[in-house]
């Protein structure tokens, strides 16, 4: 008897370079599509089981309990687009805005991980700076969001801008006051001195900060850290 003839080897069927992201590769294994950049998962299926225990979906008991009635969540990053279906399935009714810079992303998350299924979902191609320095631009307005989450990584790095002053102040006035504002960070020990350090940061611009460790994959932690707007 052969013990692996069930086993599913993962296999690589695309890949793109980017000039935002670098290397973009999608892997099939079994039944399920992971997205993976300079070879960091950065999205799963969104029917993965593994997904649901997974940041991506662990983002959900966080809205459950601190933003249970949202209407509007605006999510920057969008990957395969984990986290903006499970948004959807347990919130029907709310309407979600990604921002996404990279448009060879865009085009991966439409053709292999039906974003373009998701209801109520705009997807802008554009940098977030500019997203939140000239909202109106893009069609968004202050104060008009209940809810935002903050997602984007290359790879395991988390860019300068999601800890700049600047980017902060601004996405906070998109949101509204006493709304909810989420941040994701990849909590590997060569990381956690950089996000304590964020949290501090934090404080400028949010109240009641709190903090959710998920455990990963391989030791991957990422944390979850969130607070609310004051204004």
């Amino acid at each position: 008897m052969n013990v692996f003839a069930n086993i599913s080897l993962p296999k690589v069927i695309f890949e793109t370079d980017s000039k935002y992201n670098g290397k973009i590769s999608v892997i099939k294994q079994g039944e399920s599509l992971k997205l993976s950049v300079n070879g960091v998962v950065q999205s799963m299926s969104h029917t993965s089981e593994s997904a649901k225990r997974r940041v991506w979906g662990q983002v959900i008991p966080v809205l459950e309990e601190h933003a249970p009635g949202f209407k509007n969540i605006l999510v920057f990053g969008l990957g395969g687009g984990t986290m903006q279906h499970f948004i959807s399935q347990k919130f029907p009714t709310a309407a979600i805005t990604s921002v996404e810079i990279d448009p060879a992303m865009v085009d991966v998350a439409k053709k292999y991980f039906d974003v373009e299924k998701i209801p109520n979902h705009t997807i802008i191609t554009e940098d977030a700076c500019r997203v939140v320095i000239a909202p109106e631009e893009y069609g968004l307005a202050l104060d008009s969001f209940d809810v935002a989450v903050v997602d984007f990584f290359i790879g395991d790095v988390f860019p300068d801008l999601g800890t700049s002053g600047n980017f902060l102040a601004a996405l906070s006035s998109l949101v509204k006051p006493g709304g909810l504002i989420i941040f994701n960070r990849i909590f590997l020990e060569k990381y956690q001195d950089n996000v304590n350090h964020f949290m501090q940061i934090l404080e400028t611009f949010l109240t009641d900060i709190q903090t959710s460790v998920i455990a990963g994959h391989t030791n991957s932690d990422n944390i979850l850290i969130f607070g609310r707007v004051t204004r």
